[in-house]
């Protein structure tokens, strides 16, 4: 039997509070520990921490390790690999969480490396065998077409990223953890790369993980100019305009707006996917949402297979009506 105990993740912050996808790793982690009868555990770092450290405690974790610390206000990789490492070393954990966020899927291999341990990216689903310490989990394969099922075994801990919308945000559990320091003894002047500019998104608007409709155009809009009416559509509906990886590609809206397995992954409460052929990748990113819409002239097109509502006809003709209704219904 392994001498580790416990499910640590990293919690991550966005703007002045926690990230949408700290209360999914922890909802992850307490449904891995539950499994394993272990407990909870979480890193924060940055400053300003208390407040964070606070709603953490809440959400159901035994113990936050707070590294309140400047050199951790912005995400750098050999520091915080370097945090990591040594937290590992001190609680000792069976099991590593991090999102499948631009941290996680830079910091995860990195720490697998220093810690010469397994670790697999964006799972979408995790179980534990308590008696052999396997970790069983599932994650997409051939660009969306299908989920593999994976066993990791061999030197603890495991190290996994969580995609993003994939587990239910946890809530206040009613009780508090404790809020523990932690001061790595790390030496910034051995690091090989340091911060010169932190260059802030300029993109306006709701973001697409936040957004209740999405309005998201494909190849089929057929440029630039297209997306001028999905973005009137999408502010009628009080949402945001996302794309497929074809108009971004042909740079006719930024990247930002991109959905899909290399996008964002977003679950809203509506999906209008328009002029999209309905690609696994791009289904990835969506597949979560509460009702899919689609809009297409190719009757034969594959989305159709794959969501519950369809419209089948030009979507410039259709979007303009679509667009004079919803403003007649908000009159």
């Amino acid at each position: 039997m392994s001498d580790r105990s416990g499910v640590l993740f990293l919690a991550e912050r966005k703007g002045r509070g926690l990230a949408n996808i700290t209360a999914e790793l922890a909802t992850a982690a307490a449904a891995l520990a539950a499994q394993l009868g272990d407990e909870v555990f979480a890193l924060l770092a940055g400053t300003g921490l208390e407040s964070d450290a606070q709603e953490l405690a809440g959400l159901g974790v035994k113990k936050v390790y707070v590294a309140d610390d400047a050199l951790y206000s912005r995400y750098q990789a050999e520091p915080y690999a370097g945090l990591l490492t040594q937290l590992v070393e001190e609680v000792k954990p069976r099991v590593i969480l991090l999102g499948h966020t631009e941290l996680g899927r830079d910091l995860a291999p990195r720490l697998a490396a220093k810690l010469d341990v397994a670790w697999a990216p964006n799972c979408v689903a995790l179980e534990a065998d308590a008696a052999s310490g396997a970790l069983k989990i599932t994650r997409p394969v051939f660009g969306g077409k299908a989920n593999g099922l994976f066993t990791l075994t061999g030197a603890e801990p495991y190290i996994a990223t969580i995609g993003q919308k994939v587990f239910e945000p946890a809530t206040a559990a009613g009780g508090s953890g404790d809020v523990v320091p932690f001061a790595p003894a790390l030496d910034p002047a051995g690091f090989r790369a340091a911060l010169v500019e932190h260059v802030e998104d300029s993109a306006e608007g709701m973001r697409l993980e936040d957004a209740p409709v999405i309005v998201a155009g494909g190849r089929g809009i057929g440029g630039a100019d297209g997306f001028k009416l999905l973005n009137e559509l999408a502010e009628v509906l009080g949402g945001a305009v996302g794309a497929s990886r074809a108009p971004v590609d042909s740079g006719w809206v930024p990247s930002n707006l991109q959905v899909g397995l290399t996008g964002a992954v977003v679950s809203p409460n509506v999906y209008l996917a328009i002029g999209i052929s309905g690609a696994a990748q791009h289904m990835a990113g969506c597949s979560s949402s509460k009702t899919i819409i689609a809009i297409n002239r190719d009757p034969e097109a594959p989305i159709f297979q794959r969501v519950p509502y369809g419209v089948v006809g030009d979507w410039r003709e259709i979007v303009p009506e679509l667009i004079e209704k919803c403003r007649g219904l908000r009159a």
